[in-house]
């Protein structure tokens, strides 16, 4: 029933406007409505543009941040010359208002005054389909026009269904003052939660650090433990070197040189002793790369962790930038304390472990972010429809204001009433220029501010990434000093390695040499039976045998003296590469320190 009501009453209010087009027509002005014209089309064109800007979009984040930061200064300069269109058309309104209150007649006004008892009619009640709940109805329609509508067609039904055309043109007004505020305040609760979001993701990045940090100090007793047991291997293995000293040397003092068995396996012994200590080094020196490599592996996999938390970072400001867009940068805050959180990120680099538990949770993240993303698409989507229907009610508002201007010329009778409608608008007008006034000059502030707080923090972010490079430049000087001493060790252990090679040929020969002396001995024996002429020159053959023997022992003796001075000399290395490890050990982790104290 209110439906078909309704239609009725649009139907009735098209047929009176069809009726009196011809003698609106003839009244308009061919200069007003020339400007008017040109300046709807140019706001409508200046509409289409920036809903053209704020619904375009990019493949990519880095395309996205270009279109951003190219298209925001001409969205700008729409919005200004919007406003500066805006503000033309309300003070031409204004004085085409006070023009017609100046030459307004005497005789028509007091016949306006006289007939706006009879014309005045309440607006109809019954609320049309497309109306908020919320929205408030206009007062009643000016009495002339009323009154003229009557008398045109004769009864009263065409003067309640222009009243309601009236009442709905009004609404339109009070439609688009509460939907801006509705506007607003969506755009508060939007704000709020991006900012909660941002909280939240700070929170998880956080402790996502103090875990790091955790873990990297529960590695390093575990490696400090490893140091230590290679340390007690070698210690042992210098006990047993000692050890195999004093029994060489107890059998070398002995007179009885029969036994030449038991001297070689002193040397195989101090032989294996030798191979078992570069074993070990070798071993130390494979669990010290490895540590490296592993850190160098975390490094890589912490920055591959930054560089998803960038991301999703980034993807979830631009989507809150394309929503906000058709506000004027009111949220521009909020983009500046993401920037200070990518910052901050940026300078948590020096975090040395990430494990793959982690990433996966940052996985499971920005997957929630992306359908965070699609479903603020699909809020701007909706919003981007509420917007082409607030266009369609403006284009009304629009159409009714080319009217009620026609209106103006046509009744002058009915300016007695209008003159305080119009009156009232040009105060609403006012105050929202005022408080648009005022919004500028807040954001003009908030971007000044903002401006100071990037140029403070950029500043800050060089001196970090100075410190950080310097750092690493002692870091790859200590790392470069310590593998030029590992090398030079090893030529050193190669060398000499060589000589105790050398020095173990000529104990063989002498070994040779000895048990042909004793061959030769026991012949000489055999011999002195038969021949005791002979014993004077065996005697001094045996002699001459003995010192030769005294002389390969002060040989064997100072072979012995220099075996255990490369000994001393090895010990004296593994003790200088153990110092140098440690002072690589607290260079790292002073360098780890310094940045979580700076943050």
């Amino acid at each position: 029933m209110a439906s078909t009501f309704v239609k009725s009453n649009r139907l009735k209010r098209m047929e009176s406007k069809k009726s009196h087009s011809w003698w609106w027509d003839s009244h308009i002005s061919s200069k007003n409505s020339k400007w008017l014209l040109e300046n709807l089309e140019e706001m409508d064109e200046h509409v289409k543009r920036m809903l053209k800007l704020i619904e375009e979009d990019a493949d990519s984040f880095a395309k996205k941040a270009e279109m951003y930061y190219q298209k925001r200064p001409e969205l700008i300069s729409l919005v200004e010359r919007f406003y500066r269109m805006y503000r033309a058309l309300a003070e031409r309104y204004d004085h085409a208002t006070g023009d017609i209150r100046k030459t307004e007649p005497s005789d028509i006004q007091s016949q306006g005054s006289g007939v706006s008892d009879v014309g005045s009619e309440p607006p109809s009640a019954m609320p049309s389909p497309d109306r908020r709940p919320s929205r408030r109805k206009s007062g009643p329609r000016a009495a002339g026009f009323d009154f003229f509508l009557g008398k045109e067609k004769g009864d009263g039904s065409n003067s309640t269904s222009d009243s309601e055309s009236e009442s709905d043109d009004s609404s339109i007004n009070n439609y688009s003052s509460t939907n801006s505020n509705d506007e607003d305040q969506g755009l508060q609760r939007k704000i709020l939660e991006l900012e909660a979001e941002l909280c939240e993701v700070k929170e998880k990045l956080r402790v996502q650090e103090e875990s790091i940090f955790e873990e990297v100090e529960s590695k390093i007793p575990t490696y400090e433990e490893e140091l230590k047991v290679a340390e007690e291997k070698i210690q042992s293995s210098e006990e047993e070197i000692t050890r195999l000293k004093i029994e060489l040397q107890k059998y070398k003092s002995g007179e009885d040189f029969k036994d030449v068995r038991v001297v070689s396996e002193a040397d195989e012994k101090l032989k294996i002793a030798k191979e078992k200590i570069e074993e070990e080094l070798k071993v130390a020196n494979e669990k010290i790369q490895l540590s490296g490599e592993e850190i160098a592996h975390l490094k890589i996999e912490l920055q591959k962790c930054k560089y998803s938390d960038d991301m999703l970072f980034e993807d979830s400001k631009v989507v809150s930038e394309a929503e906000v867009q058709d506000s004027v940068n009111k949220i521009q805050t909020l983009e500046n304390e993401l920037r200070i959180a990518l910052q901050k990120l940026q300078v948590s680099e020096v975090v040395v472990v990430s494990k793959s538990s982690s990433i996966q949770n940052l996985q499971e993240q920005l997957k929630l972010a992306e359908k965070e993303i699609f479903e603020w698409k699909n809020k701007l989507e909706k919003e981007t429809r509420e917007v082409s229907k607030m266009n369609d009610r403006t284009e009304r508002y629009k159409t009714s204001l080319s009217e009620r201007e026609q209106e103006i010329r046509i009744l002058k009778e009915a300016m007695s009433h209008a003159n305080k409608c119009l009156s009232e608008e040009n105060e609403q007008l006012k105050a929202e220029t005022t408080r648009l006034l005022k919004e500028q000059t807040y954001l003009e502030d908030n971007l000044k501010e903002s401006d100071l707080r990037r140029q403070s923090l950029e500043a800050e972010v060089r001196r970090i990434m100075s410190e950080k490079a310097g750092a690493e430049v002692e870091i790859r000087a200590e790392i470069e000093k310590l593998k030029d001493e590992k090398n030079n060790l090893s030529t050193k252990i190669d060398e000499r390695a060589e000589e105790i090679r050398s020095k173990d040929e000529q104990i063989e020969q002498m070994r040779n040499h000895l048990h042909q002396l004793h061959m030769a001995h026991v012949e000489l024996i055999v011999e002195a039976e038969g021949a005791r002429k002979k014993a004077k020159e065996l005697l001094s053959r045996v002699k001459e045998l003995e010192l030769e023997v005294e002389r390969k022992e002060e040989t064997i003796l100072e072979g012995a003296e220099e075996k255990r001075e490369a000994i001393r000399q090895l010990c004296l290395s593994v003790e200088h590469y153990r110092n140098g490890y440690n002072q690589l050990r607290l260079a790292v982790i002073g360098q780890k320190r310094l940045p979580v104290k700076a943050s």
